[in-house]
């Protein structure tokens, strides 16, 4: 009489597991539940923006923000490189112009900042032969003095750097000395 209760048992325990292998079929086959992220945006140091991605919505990393163990999340392919003069560096301009009078290159402090130059997105430093390289992601950007707008000597760009993926866009940042 036991092995009749077992046999049942173990029948009824197959039949209700294959009813329900035929109702939700195995794991595997059965559709993934998918995640519908909001359309909010993160804006990153380079004034661009990343969505949300993930299963469970998290923001996109912005461009660099892979990490490299050095704590420097402005990793890129792709920069600004250029030389800073200053100038006038004499009172009077002649004609010829006098060699000791040229521009001079400047080791100084500058701002890497949007083309409007409302935020500041980096600020870096030229050598002493007045070049400097900054890693920067594609984008458009504005170089200035990274000291107050009315201290002399002022230095920025004439015109928007822009930023393609994978080179370094040239450029010269002028400083003015205020001498007339």
């Amino acid at each position: 009489m036991n092995t009749k209760i077992a046999v049942i048992i173990l029948v009824v325990a197959a039949a209700l597991m294959g009813l329900y292998v035929y109702a939700f079929g195995f794991p595997e086959d059965r559709p993934r539940e998918e995640t519908a992220c909001t359309l909010e945006a993160k804006l990153c140091p380079d004034s661009s923006a990343v969505g949300r991605t993930g299963p469970n919505c998290e923001f996109a990393p912005c461009p660099g923000e892979s990490g490299g163990g050095d704590g420097n999340i402005f990793r890129y392919q792709s920069g600004i490189r250029g030389v800073v003069f200053l100038g006038p560096t004499c009172p009077v301009v002649m004609d010829p112009p006098d060699p000791e009078c040229a521009d001079r290159k400047y080791e100084t402090t500058l701002a890497l900042t949007t083309p409007d130059g409302a935020r500041v997105v980096q600020e870096f430093n030229s050598d002493a032969q007045g070049r400097f390289s900054i890693g920067a992601a594609p984008g458009e950007y504005a170089i200035r003095s990274a000291v107050a707008a009315n201290v002399l000597p002022y230095c920025s760009t004439n015109e928007t750097v822009r930023v393609f993926s994978g080179t370094y866009t040239e450029t010269t940042v002028y400083c003015d000395t205020g001498i007339r």
